[in-house]
C-alpha cells in the first residue's frame, strides 16, 4: 500500500505523533495497516461501517458537549449515542428494514480491542494509547479506502438520517476525508 504520509501529516488530530517521533508513528500505522490487510472485504464493509456510525455519533456528541448552536437536543443526543454504543458493544447493528448486521468471533475480537484502546485514550487518559488509537483509526480509513467509506456513510443516510440527521452525517464525510486522500 502507497501512504501519503505528507498528507496524513497534515491532520490535526495526527500532526503532533508525527513531531514527537514520526518514525515510531510511521511504524504503528504500518503495523496495523499490515494487521488490517488480512481482513476479507465483506468484513471490512461492515467494519467501515460500524466505523462510519461511530464517527458520525462522535460528531454529534462533541457537538453537544460544546453547545454548538447545531447540536441536536439532549434526548436526540442520547438516540445517537445510545445507538452507536449498543452497536458496537452487542456486535449488531440495527437496520431501519429490521435487518441486522452482525460480526464472526474474530472481528467481534477487533472491536473489543479497538473498543478497549478507545477507552484506555479517551476515557482513562492515557497518552500511549491515544497515540495508538490514532494509529490504528489511520490504519483502518487507510484499509477501507474512500469508495468504501463513502458506501459506508451512504448507508448512514439509508439507515440512521432520523437519527443524525444531514448536517452530522456530512461532518462525519468531512472529518473522515483527510484520511482518504492518497
Amino acid at each position: 500500500m502507497n501512504i501519503d504520509w505528507e498528507q496524513l501529516a497534515q491532520i490535526e488530530e495526527l500532526k503532533s505523533y508525527f513531531e514527537k517521533d514520526e518514525k515510531h508513528f510511521k511504524q504503528q500505522v504500518t503495523d496495523y495497516v499490515e494487521e488490517w490487510e488480512k481482513i476479507s472485504a465483506e468484513d471490512l464493509d461492515k467494519l467501515a461501517f460500524l466505523r462510519a456510525l461511530e464517527i458520525t455519533n462522535g460528531c454529534t456528541q462533541w457537538a453537544y458537549r460544546r453547545q454548538d448552536k447545531e447540536c441536536l437536543s439532549l434526548e436526540k443526543t442520547r438516540e445517537c449515542m445510545q445507538l452507536s454504543m449498543s452497536s458496537i458493544k452487542n456486535k449488531k447493528i440495527p437496520l431501519a428494514n429490521g435487518e441486522f448486521i452482525t460480526f464472526c468471533p474474530e472481528i467481534e475480537k477487533l472491536i473489543d480491542t479497538g473498543r478497549d484502546l478507545y477507552i484506555e485514550a479517551f476515557k482513562r487518559n492515557i497518552a500511549k494509547k491515544t497515540q495508538e488509537f490514532y494509529a490504528l483509526s489511520t490504519a483502518q480509513f487507510l484499509i477501507y479506502g474512500k469508495p468504501r467509506m463513502d458506501e459506508a456513510f451512504t448507508k448512514i443516510k439509508d439507515n440512521y438520517l432520523q437519527y443524525f440527521g444531514e448536517f452530522y452525517i456530512n461532518r462525519g464525510i468531512n472529518y473522515v476525508r483527510p484520511y482518504l486522500v492518497q
